[in-house]
Formats: C-alpha cells, sequence, structure tokens
C-alpha cells in the first residue's frame, strides 16, 4: 500500500563453519531437532533439487567437478527455501534461531547475506587433518549414497576449494564484526562433545547479552 515501507527481515542466526566432512552437518542436524532452534543446509537444499530442471542440471555440473556452485544460483536457492520454511510454519523466525550450515561459501555470498542475517556467531569447526576429512566424506558416501563423496579427486577438489574460497570468509565476519564473532572448536572430538560445547557457549553468550538470543525462552535448550 502507499505510504508503508517494506519492512526487511533479518534472521537471527548461527554459522556453523568448517571444511567438508568437519562435522558440521551432524552438528546442524541435531540442533534442528531442538525447540528454539531450526536447521538449514545448503546441501540438502542443492540436493533437493530436481535434476530434470534448468537449475537442477547446472547444479549437477559443478558438483561432479567438486566446484562451488555460482553465488547467484546459491543465494536464489537459499532465500527461496527459507522463503518456504516460513510460509509452511516449519520455521519461525520470531521464536527460532536459524542455525546455518554450508552457506556461505565465498565472501561473496557472506556479503550478500548481510541484508538476510543477523548473525550472532560462527561456531569454526576445525580438523587439520586433511587425511581424516577425506576418510569421513567416503565414509559418509557409503553410508548415505551420497556420489558426489565417493571420488577422491573430486573429495581433494572440494577440500581445495574450501581453503581457497570459503575459509576466507571467517577473516570477512572476523573484520565485520569483531574476533569474539567466531570461536574456534576441535572436530575432532566425538560428535556429542562437540554439540556441548556449543550449546555452553550459546548458553554462556545469552548471559552475558542484554537481550536474549532466543525470543521464547530465558535459557538456551539442553
Amino acid at each position: 500500500m502507499v505510504g508503508l515501507e517494506m519492512r526487511v527481515v533479518k534472521y537471527r542466526a548461527v554459522l556453523l563453519f568448517g571444511a567438508p566432512g568437519s562435522g558440521k552437518g551432524t552438528q546442524g542436524t541435531i540442533l534442528g531437532t531442538i525447540p528454539g532452534f531450526h536447521h538449514c543446509a545448503c546441501g540438502d537444499v542443492f540436493r533437493a533439487l530436481d535434476y530434470g530442471s534448468a537449475l537442477g542440471q547446472k547444479f549437477a555440473e559443478y558438483s561432479a567437478r567438486g566446484e562451488l556452485v555460482p553465488d547467484d544460483i546459491t543465494i536464489e536457492l537459499w532465500s527461496s527455501q527459507i522463503a518456504n520454511m516460513v510460509q509452511l510454519r516449519r520455521y519461525k523466525p520470531e521464536i527460532d534461531l536459524l542455525a546455518l550450515d554450508g552457506i556461505p561459501r565465498s565472501v561473496r555470498q557472506a556479503e550478500l547475506l548481510q541484508q538476510h542475517l543477523d548473525v550472532h556467531h560462527v561456531f569454526h569447526l576445525s580438523c587439520p587433518d586433511r587425511g581424516k576429512l577425506v576418510d569421513r566424506l567416503k565414509r559418509r558416501a557409503l553410508k548415505e549414497n551420497r556420489l558426489d563423496d565417493a571420488n577422491e579427486e573430486v573429495i581433494r577438489n572440494r577440500l581445495s576449494s574450501y581453503e581457497e574460497q570459503t575459509k576466507p570468509v571467517l577473516d570477512f565476519y572476523v573484520r565485520t564484526f569483531g574476533p569474539d564473532i567466531v570461536t574456534q572448536v576441535d572436530a575432532t572430538q566425538w560428535p556429542y562433545q562437540v554439540l556441548r560445547f556449543i550449546l555452553e557457549h550459546l548458553e554462556d553468550s545469552q548471559r552475558r547479552a542484554r537481550s536474549p538470543v532466543f525470543a521464547g525462552s530465558q535459557s538456551v535448550p539442553a
């Protein structure tokens, strides 16, 4: 209507960040089962594509080579998925804290997402042993029938793409928000230990904040 301004909604979010195989998807999936969180994995959005569509075919071309999907396609897909979840009320932005993994994958994506996200924290799941990451991805490929993770050459290409294009995103958030926005997490621990660390950190951050991270509760669900 004339005279009314369009209000831009910024989603409260924590980012699960790390190389392929670091366990960010595992942590996001678990967080998504806890009241007060909504998990969105960019990889799941891609895998749900109709590969008969033009967009699906374009994604398949990049995935087969272990390359990153172009930024504009990635943000378009992500925005559409989030809007759909809000419309279906599976994600309630006024209540839920968005747990994102697999996005942003480049500094440009991080810049584009600034208008959509209110980033509360970035958890960097660190696993310096590349051989361990390769082994994890191979096991996941067998367990989940993810053919994109079955070829070792593709895996190593994905890891190289992460180092060159995605890891600099950490520096972007440090420059934008200061060093306290990023917390290093030892991804070689058992998954329950990583989860406990993340939840405890969020709870401590909430206690220090003037307003609660979770709009509908007084403490982080555990």
